[in-house]
């Protein structure tokens, strides 16, 4: 199972399609791509403080290094147990960086896949989204609908007793 955190800006929209739009989901755990690829991942994420953050924590272990007469095999392992912690933490720091945007935490989902965990968050998030005594979603969005039980079929065998009970009718 995958679970994410569901981030939705705080603004004063009405339309419900447009907040639709503006809601971020972010992945629970490990950033695989933060560890391969940081730099990228952080621009991408439009994450600038963490990315001057990042930089300056990376140039002062390469500093500290050079500075201690490390061989260059050890600070590479430095660099990456530093990029590993940063890797471990960067959907933290994303989230943290999408409060600072002013994104509030709508939610927690989890399933299967990221398909699964949307639909599941905007299932239960549409039928929440009613506006006082207009008693349905606003214009363009249709609620989901809720299906009536199935109900039972009789069949011939309906009058056999199955189990404990002696007699069918009484």
């Amino acid at each position: 199972m995958i679970t994410y955190t569901v981030h939705e800006r705080a603004t004063g929209e009405t339309n419900v399609a447009l907040r639709a739009d503006s809601i971020i989901f972010v992945k629970e755990g490990f950033a695989w791509l933060a560890l391969f690829f940081p730099l990228l991942w952080m621009l991408f994420n439009r994450m600038w403080l963490v990315l001057l953050g990042f930089l300056a924590v990376m140039s002062v272990l390469q500093a500290a290094a050079a500075a201690a007469g490390l061989a260059e095999m050890l600070a590479g392992w430095i660099t990456l147990g530093a990029s590993l912690l940063f890797a471990f933490h960067a959907n933290d720091l994303r989230r943290w960086t999408l409060a600072r945007n002013g994104y509030a935490f709508a939610g927690l989902v989890t399933g299967r896949d990221r398909e699964e965990c949307e639909s599941r968050f905007f299932d239960g998030w549409l039928a929440a989204q009613e506006p006082e005594g207009a008693g349905g979603p606003s214009v363009g969005v249709t609620a989901p609908t809720r299906l009536p039980a199935p109900q039972r079929r009789p069949s011939a065998s309906d009058d056999d007793v199955i189990g404990l009970f002696p007699e069918p009718n009484t």
